[in-house]
């Protein structure tokens, strides 16, 4: 196989955190921000309260409630770190991408792995990394700065070329808020001229 692009990176901290940060993110879940507004909850009870018991309860679970969001992603850290192989071995994982398939060489991993385009399920991007899930079930982080061979804007067009499928922007900016909203806009008016001849 030729290769087209190559990269060489490795589980590091921040890699392990920004995981934590995608799985969030893709699942579209927003702990942080409902944790934050329990506790605004909790608090305002607390101050209806006015002295009684209840006021305790309720200040006592509101500062819970901050201090595990304060920490959460510490713990998730942890745990991940402790579960990932290649994070406590910081082995060096090499992608090699050609026309017709890429290889996954991880000398921790045992053989190498070789997958053809067709398996990727679902691809996702962000500023620093393209995201790819293989059969819903290995999830390959491509660091953008670790490319050894090609450019990561070449490989971005490269890849949903070959995958047949697009990268989901992981947050959508305004701009891209604003481009799908006139877009829709667009491709209504133009139904709405074919079918009311206007």
């Amino acid at each position: 196989m030729t290769p087209v692009y190559e990269v060489r990176t490795k589980h590091t901290d921040q890699v392990l955190k920004d995981f934590i940060t995608f799985r969030e993110a893709a699942r579209n879940i927003h702990i942080t921000f409902r944790l934050v507004v329990l506790s605004i909850c909790s608090l305002t009870l607390a101050a209806l309260g006015k002295g009684t018991v209840l006021t305790y309860i309720f200040a006592v679970i509101a500062v819970i409630i901050l201090v595990f969001t304060a920490v959460r992603k510490k713990i998730a850290f942890s745990k991940l770190a402790k579960a990932d192989v290649n994070y406590q071995k910081k082995s060096e994982i090499h992608f090699i991408f050609g026309e017709s398939e890429f290889r996954v060489d991880n000398p921790d991993a045992g053989d190498e792995q070789r997958i053809k385009y067709g398996e990727v399920e679902f691809m996702y991007a962000d500023d620093n990394y393209f995201y790819i899930n293989v059969n819903n079930d290995d999830l390959h982080m491509i660091p953008k700065g670790d490319f050894t061979l090609g450019d990561a804007e070449g490989f971005y067009d490269f890849f949903m070329h070959k995958t047949g499928k697009i990268f989901q922007p992981l947050k959508l900016s305004w701009k891209m808020k604003a481009d799908i909203f006139k877009q829709a806009l667009a491709e209504t008016r133009e139904e709405n001229s074919k079918k009311y001849g206007k």
